[in-house]
């Protein structure tokens, strides 16, 4: 017997496809692509909660600068350079 749930996902189109048992939700087809954009924003939202902590810590502050990826603090070569 073939399972209907590869027809049922791609009939959401890309959307978010919930599966109903009894008309309560069983579990959620969820497209790879939103599902990595939701990981993604759970760890931005980890390190938001993180930073936020840090700065409530009134812990010295030191100048960085992002540039290219790479994390540049202040003395160091190239962070008077980069913009």
């Amino acid at each position: 017997m073939e399972t209907p749930l590869p027809r049922t996902a791609q009939a959401g189109g890309g959307d978010v496809v919930a599966i109903l048992n009894r008309n309560e939700p069983a579990f959620y087809c969820v497209p790879a692509d939103r599902y990595e954009a939701m990981l993604d924003l759970i760890d931005d939202l980890k390190l938001a909660k993180e930073v936020k902590a840090q700065l409530e810590a009134n812990e010295p502050r030191i100048p960085a600068k992002i540039v290219n990826g790479d994390l540049l603090v202040k003395g160091e070569s190239g962070f008077d350079d980069a913009k």
